[in-house]
């Protein structure tokens, strides 16, 4: 009942619906096109797999630098529409020349300079968001930033499978013209919403936020406490403030940080190959069809819904190194089992293992990059997203040359290495590597003794 009223609230929100909108069909557009972008480099502009993965790390590493440079910017300006709509429009642009562009050298400019600077609109939306949503407090803004994530995930239940009925029917031609529509929709609903100017920006929340001194005096009133009725001097009561404000801070070093962050950008680079190498293997390696493509991506989206809900409702009492730890045996569960599939029918219950990996990561591996630099919040979140974005960078060239050298099958297993590292960062503790390096030393000056 709660949950249903806090809906209905965000319905009364001005401009919450339009933006739903525009973010359903922003969802639509992307899950109509990444799932399929490979399979149009292979079989429409004749690719070989190691010049689809450079396409594929090019369009990605644009992403990456669009997104830094525009979340700076609007960061610096507080103006966050007129990049979600440059963003929009150069999506719009890049698929309209994929519908005619079939050279390589012209495909990767489009990449670039379009399709890349494209991707930085799904970050946008939510800066945009948070701007534009006149919301009551904190608690309500990010309450409707979860609800059109989830409406986000939820165009990749449909979006795939509508997909490919619309490239069964049409073609590529049909499919990248729909997509530029569906951006010009999202593009058009944002044009229509305005954008707070930063007066009224800056008000709401000085409203919803409390001032620095309003912090301090509730922890050192809250420090105290115990002492109540006791005479204490100021050399008393400042050591009991520190210890109030830092008693949750983990004993952690920078070793921990860089092996978390090592092994989600493992986690992050296994998940973005099997993004680009799963639509060729069930149409080229298993004879299936681009209905079958749209059946497991839109499985796993589906799945995927509910486990966050209850990650996330359950993610303050949960261990999230075990969880993460988990995850990578799941994983690599995953790509072994992909690699043994005896047809394609076998890969849809898989599914349900990738759906539990991005769940865990998605809900529970940025707030444990958190909780280890908890007086860093804001450097432990560009942690956690710059993994994931090295690792579609590096998947892309890798997975190319993966499928070249070891087939469809050897590079699953490959991922499924990976996955295998990650769980050793995750599960080994760090005072143990040094150890495990001495024994390595050892054993490795012992065989050239015994070789001479």
């Amino acid at each position: 009942m709660l949950k249903n009223s806090r809906l209905v609230g965000l319905l009364r929100i001005p401009g919450f619906l339009p933006l739903a909108g525009a973010t359903l069909m922003l969802g639509v557009a992307m899950s109509f096109t990444a799932p399929y972008l490979s399979l149009f480099g292979v079989e429409r502009a004749g690719m070989t797999p190691l010049r689809l993965g450079v396409f594929m790390t090019a369009i990605a590493a644009s992403g990456v630098i669009a997104s830094t440079a525009a979340g700076r910017w609007s960061d610096a300006t507080g103006k966050h529409r007129p990049l979600l709509l440059a963003s929009l429009c150069a999506a719009t642009l890049g698929y309209l020349c994929l519908c005619i562009v079939r050279d390589y050298r012209l495909l990767l400019a489009v990449g670039i300079a379009f399709i890349g600077a494209g991707g930085c609109a799904l970050s946008l939306v939510f800066s945009f968001s948070r701007a534009a949503l006149p919301a009551a407090d904190d608690a309500e803004r990010t309450f409707a930033s979860a609800t059109l994530r989830t409406i986000l995930s939820a165009a990749w239940v449909f979006g795939p499978a509508v997909g490919a009925l619309v490239l069964a029917a049409t073609g590529f031609y049909g499919l990248f013209l729909f997509a530029a529509a569906s951006f010009a929709a999202c593009g058009t609903i944002v044009w229509r919403m305005r954008e707070p100017r930063l007066d009224e920006h800056a008000t709401q929340h000085l409203m919803t936020r409390p001032t620095a001194g309003e912090v301090a005096q509730e922890l050192a009133e809250e420090a105290i406490a115990p002492y109540e009725g006791q005479p204490l001097t100021q050399a008393e009561v400042q050591p009991a403030v520190k210890q109030r404000v830092h008693v949750s801070a983990p004993d952690v070093s920078q070793s921990d940080i860089m092996r978390a962050v090592v092994a989600l950008t493992l986690i992050g680079l296994a998940a973005n190959a099997t993004m680009i190498v799963l639509p060729l293997y069930i149409v080229h390696g298993l004879q299936g069809t681009r209905i079958d493509v749209s059946i497991m991506l839109g499985l796993g989206a589906f799945m995927e819904i509910p486990m966050m809900l209850a990650l996330g409702a359950k993610a303050s009492r949960l261990n999230k190194l075990h969880w993460l730890a988990a995850c990578a045996v799941v994983h690599a569960l995953y790509f072994v089992s992909m690699s043994a599939a005896p047809g394609v029918h076998a890969l849809i219950p898989m599914q349900i293992l990738n759906a539990f990996v991005v769940a865990v990561t998605s809900c529970l591996g940025m707030t444990y990059v958190q909780d280890l630099m908890p007086e860093s919040p804001g450097r432990a979140t560009a942690l956690f997203f710059n993994s994931a974005r090295l690792g579609s960078i590096l998947s892309g060239v890798l997975s190319g040359l993966l499928v070249q050298a070891l087939g469809y099958r050897g590079t699953f297993l490959f991922c499924a290495v990976l996955a295998l590292c990650a769980l050793v960062l995750f599960a080994v503790p760090g005072e143990v590597y040094p150890q495990m390096a001495h024994a390595a030393r050892r054993y490795v000056k012992a065989r050239r003794a015994r070789r001479e």
